[in-house]
């Protein structure tokens, strides 16, 4: 087994962990040559999660993708915190069920985004289209949507967004 097998994605599982009110599970990938990801130069990685919640939010499937990741992977291997030494754009996928998007209308962050203190009604598939395109509209430069299905009350979203480093 691989110093990327057995240390770097535990730790990698670990931080992701904690940035997330909850998560069933989460899958990890790194690409790339070890002396490469040794050296905190990843390639690609990819993360797959189901069931997460953040910050109020819940989403059933999420799927992230992103290129020329920078870590502080010396420091990380004598016990220092994972940091990310430069910016990543990272490609997502995320499935939302209904029950997920009616939990969501509940966020803090969603109400604050959308400059309410009254969750809003979204019970049809045009108004939650409605809710998540002006949602997504707030995150500005910040997001790029690519595509948006709406179907039985839930949402398939792909899209692109920036990481800025730590």
């Amino acid at each position: 087994m691989s110093v990327v097998s057995s240390v770097l994605i535990p730790i990698i599982k670990l931080w992701l962990r904690s940035q997330v009110e909850h998560i069933d599970t989460i899958e990890i990938a790194i690409a790339g040559k070890s002396h490469q990801i040794l050296s905190g130069d990843i390639p690609k990685a990819n993360v797959i999660g189901v069931g997460a919640k953040y910050k109020g939010l819940s989403v059933t499937n999420i799927d992230f993708c992103a290129e020329a990741i920078h870590l502080n992977i010396s420091q990380i291997l004598r016990g220092e915190a994972l940091r990310l030494l430069d910016p990543i754009h990272v490609t997502m996928d995320v499935e939302l069920t209904a029950d997920d998007l009616q939990s969501c209308l509940q966020s803090p962050l969603l109400l604050e985004a959308i400059a309410t203190d009254t969750p809003p009604i979204a019970k049809t598939d045009d108004e939650i289209r409605n809710l998540l395109e002006t949602l997504l509209h707030k995150l500005g430069d910040e997001f790029t949507l690519h595509e948006l299905t709406i179907a039985d009350g839930g949402a398939k979203c792909r899209g692109d967004f920036a990481i800025a480093a730590t």
